[in-house]
């Protein structure tokens, strides 16, 4: 026979196991740390890139920057996660200017040419973009041109005026990073019970979807205002040693 102590036991690791079936799981990280970079010269792997070139009226002083994370989000990482396990290496990057090319986002990645040439596919025939692109909030789209690879060397999107170590093992970094700012959006989303985007067909959806994304924008914002001394730059130079930085204007 088994004791009322013992059932009220079992029942309480059982209603445990269920809240712990419930929760969110663990997001993927979309990405591997690349070990063995002379296989992957060998491979003759490259760098490629998809730029989102986002309009940018004259009007407005600043440029809306919650349009990176819509396309960070809705547009590159349903493809970046069909294709993770074969790009060594990714990363994004965020640029706005009046010089040209003004507001840019961009997606960089080092892969094989028969990956490449999926991932550029995937993109160019996202429905989402596909809108955008119509409604002119993208005024045009710029990829790598899959006939030629000038870009095999791991450190090829690197600053030139970095030391060699530096700009060979940078791209761990920033993949890193991007992982980071890529989960933090969904975390984020999910917080502020955003829907999952959709295809976001006609005006009024896109400036709904829009509108999401610029609270999502809000939030990180913050985070990033409050938190990221702490928790990214204190930990950053914790991990080099605690050592002085020279910073320079």
């Amino acid at each position: 026979m088994i004791s009322v102590l013992t059932r009220l036991i079992l029942t309480a690791i059982i209603l445990m196991v269920a809240a712990c079936s419930t929760n969110k799981p663990l997001p993927e990280p979309y990405y591997k740390v690349p070990v063995d970079k002379t296989s992957a010269q060998q491979n003759e792997m490259s760098w490629w890139a998809y730029r989102f070139r986002i309009r940018w009226s004259e009007e407005n002083d600043k440029p809306d920057f919650s349009i990176d994370l819509l396309l960070a989000d809705a547009v590159v990482k349903p493809v970046l996660e069909r294709n993770a396990e074969k790009l060594l290496w990714w990363r994004f990057h965020r640029r706005a200017a009046r010089q040209a090319p003004g507001h840019q986002f961009s997606f960089l990645f080092y892969t094989d040419d028969a990956t490449a040439a999926d991932v550029l596919k995937a993109l160019n025939e996202s429905p989402l973009l596909a809108n955008l692109i119509a409604s002119d909030l993208i005024v045009e789209v710029v990829s790598s041109d899959t006939d030629k690879k000038n870009n095999t060397k791991i450190e090829a999107f690197s600053d030139k005026s970095w030391s060699a170590a530096i700009q060979k093992t940078w791209p761990s970094y920033i993949m890193g990073v991007s992982a980071f700012w890529l989960a933090l959006i969904d975390e984020v989303k999910s917080e502020l019970k955003i829907a999952k985007p959709t295809a976001a067909e006609g005006e009024d959806s896109i400036k709904a979807l829009l509108q999401d994304y610029r609270r999502v924008d809000d939030e990180i914002n913050e985070m990033w205002q409050q938190e990221g001394q702490h928790a990214l730059l204190h930990h950053l130079s914790a991990v080099m040693g605690y050592k002085p930085v020279l910073i320079k204007y």
